[in-house]
């Protein structure tokens, strides 16, 4: 699914990790998006969740080159998913066992049993996943650099926080509607959850 190049990626995350103020370890536990969520994310939050990636996806390489080449991975804000297929459940297990070690807080797993996806279908979710990232940075009603979009065989793998429930139905609403999507699988959440009178 991805060139070992995308972790060119990482010396820079690694390098900014020295003289920024947030502290990527506490008890050994990474702590990613520490920052107040705003109508537009900080530079610190957005370094934090590639520094997240980036180790699972480093973890993930060091330990099963393999698992590494079938699993996708959307992160903001410290919410991780994991979307990938697997030739046998034992090997949605590993992947499993692999990112506990990172010892991520909030990780959802959308994994399942299935021959991997044909090569063919991979730019056709690049461009599902480019029309709706474009889309929202349009919409005046979405900030959209407080998500993570991604694609796999059209299904859409969506997390974040929405300031309020109207802006993460407006996103829900964009990526439905966008060309190409079969299917649209929300980890968004609230960061100001509207009170009920």
């Amino acid at each position: 699914m991805r060139k070992l190049a995308n972790f060119s990626l990482i010396g820079s995350a690694f390098l900014l990790t020295a003289c920024d103020p947030v502290s990527w370890l506490v008890g050994g536990t990474v702590v990613a998006g520490a920052v107040t969520v705003r109508d537009k994310e900080g530079i610190t939050g957005q370094i934090s969740d590639t520094y997240l990636k980036e180790k699972i996806r480093l973890t993930l390489l060091n330990k099963d080159k393999e698992l590494y080449d079938r699993i996708e991975l959307a992160v903001k804000h410290g919410i991780v998913v994991v979307i990938g297929s697997f030739d046998d459940e034992s090997q949605c297990e590993r992947v499993k066992d692999i990112i506990d070690t990172v010892q991520v807080k909030d990780v959802y797993y959308e994994t399942k049993v299935e021959p991997q996806a044909k090569i063919g279908t991979f730019a056709a979710d690049a461009g599902i996943t480019t029309r709706i990232e474009a889309s929202m940075k349009s919409n005046g009603n979405v900030a959209s650099l407080n998500y993570d979009t991604t694609t796999v065989n059209g299904v859409v793998y969506m997390c974040g926080t929405a300031m309020s429930a109207y802006e993460r139905d407006v996103v829900l609403n964009i990526a439905r509607s966008t060309s190409g999507v079969k299917k649209v699988v929300s980890y968004i959440k609230i960061a100001k959850p509207e009170v009920e009178e």
